[in-house]
């Protein structure tokens, strides 16, 4: 199975009063996707201020904060990474494979249309979604901290717009361990052999018993395979079937 990288997200923070319209960035983006990527892509929306594109295994997410950061008129969230079916989605050769590349790009389209003094880079593995931006916006330190980080380290120049600052790490550490837990990514993965060998149990159940089958092959193509979990149900429902089958079963039924 593919490792997945991480979610690039840039936070565009300006501190004048900065009108942004959100509808019309979208469009443009939804625009240049269906001219270069043949109408592959789809575009969804959490909210009102938050749109997101599919495409291939990459996801795209556009974000407006109402209210913006304590010292700032306005934020502006630009995201890149894998989208949430990304393990099993073919790659897009219309866009940047590499989220940091892609969000790069996409960063400096926006300080095209609006440029800004400060922008927040920041690196995730929790799902690309208005949850995960939410708690991104909300560690957003006031902007005299932020300031002050760029006087002690001041960052380079991003695209020539600005200056790139730092985020709290210990704030932003803390929002991470708190939207998932990261013990999974120390938890080792089962060989290819393994992962195999529950996709084929997985597949028998369907064509023995397709509820139970339905649901085994849900759960891993959402949690990742377990052999497991796959052997234990193949194990109830032969069981089950063998009990119903026999006369017992029979014998049961008549006494409910």
């Amino acid at each position: 199975m593919r490792a997945l990288p991480n979610s690039v997200i840039a936070q565009l923070l300006y501190a004048d009063e900065t009108y942004l319209n959100f509808a019309r960035l979208v469009g443009e983006i939804d625009l240049h996707l269906a001219r270069h990527c043949n109408g592959s892509h789809r575009l969804g929306w959490d909210s009102d201020e938050v749109a997101w594109f599919d495409i291939g295994n990459r996801r795209i997410l556009l974000a407006r904060a109402e209210p913006a950061p304590e010292g700032y008129a306005a934020c502006l969230t630009v995201a890149a990474g894998p989208a949430p079916y990304a393990r099993f989605a073919p790659s897009a050769g219309c866009i940047a494979a590499d989220p940091r590349k892609l969000c790069a790009q996409l960063v400096d389209s926006m300080l095209r249309h609006y440029p800004t003094d400060t922008i927040v880079w920041q690196e995730s593995t929790a799902p690309l979604d208005a949850e995960l931006v939410d708690a991104l916006v909300e560690l957003v330190p006031p902007r005299a901290e932020l300031d002050e980080i760029a006087k002690v380290d001041p960052a380079p120049v991003a695209a020539g717009k600005g200056e790139t600052t730092s985020p709290d790490m210990d704030r932003l550490r803390n929002i991470r361990s708190a939207l998932y837990d990261p013990s999974e990514d120390d938890t080792p993965r089962d060989s290819i052999q393994l992962r195999l060998a529950s996709h084929a149990m997985n597949c028998t159940l369907l064509a023995v018993n397709l509820p139970v089958g339905a649901a085994v092959m849900t759960y891993s193509l959402l949690r990742g395979e377990n052999i497991g979990l796959s052997a234990r149900a193949m194990a109830l429902t032969g069981a089950a079937m063998v009990f119903l089958q026999s006369g017992l079963g029979d014998r049961v039924s008549a006494l409910l």
